[in-house]
């Protein structure tokens, strides 16, 4: 038997008995899990506008992984994106490579809300380990009622007059070009 032609044959079922074997180790699971959440994740898309809502109350107060108090109305005006997130998540953690680029590009124009309730040490240390600089929070309030998820990743994307014009659940593309030519378009606004 020739095992070249054995392995052609059947290479199908291999890489699919090793995909299920690599779910099996624990230090291999979230990588893996990530990078095939990280292909198969699409492009946000918009909410039809009469099913769009406004915040009812921007006053959610938040703290940074230094402690320090922000107040989330201080994105009054601005295109704001709220992510709800944990470092444990892996269509999370699929999804911050490209919040990370959109943060690069956009980080001065638009106002962004990647919040955990995790611990800050959990939070720092994953942060540093993937290089990621977009900020970081904890609720030290309770959440606007508009943000209610039962899902990890959620993200909210608000215009400037404070209304929810996206909202996803599970791992996006939001540095694909269709989104960030809805934020150019905003930002024209």
């Amino acid at each position: 038997m020739d095992i070249k032609a054995w392995i052609k044959k059947r290479k199908w079922d291999l890489l699919f008995t090793l995909f299920i074997g690599l779910m099996f180790i624990p230090s291999v699971r979230m990588p893996v899990m990530s990078f095939v959440q990280r292909i198969f994740a699409g492009s946000p898309s918009e909410i039809a506008v009469e099913e769009q809502k406004t915040i009812s109350s921007l006053d959610w107060v938040l703290f940074d992984l230094e402690g320090n108090q922000v107040n989330f109305s201080a994105s009054h005006g601005k295109i704001t994106i709220v992510n709800l997130w944990a470092t444990w998540c892996p269509p999370c953690v699929a999804e911050m490579p490209s919040f990370q680029k959109l943060y690069d590009q956009y980080g001065d124009q638009l106002a962004f809300y990647f919040v955990s309730n995790e611990k800050p040490e959990t939070l720092d240390r994953f942060l540093k380990a993937k290089n990621y600089s977009f900020p970081v929070y904890l609720p030290a309030s309770n959440y606007p009622k508009e943000f209610d998820s039962n899902s990890l990743p959620t993200t909210y994307v608000l215009n400037q007059e404070g209304k929810i014009i996206m909202e996803e659940v599970g791992a996006h593309d939001w540095f694909s070009q269709s989104f960030q030519d809805r934020i150019n378009e905003m930002l024209e606004q």
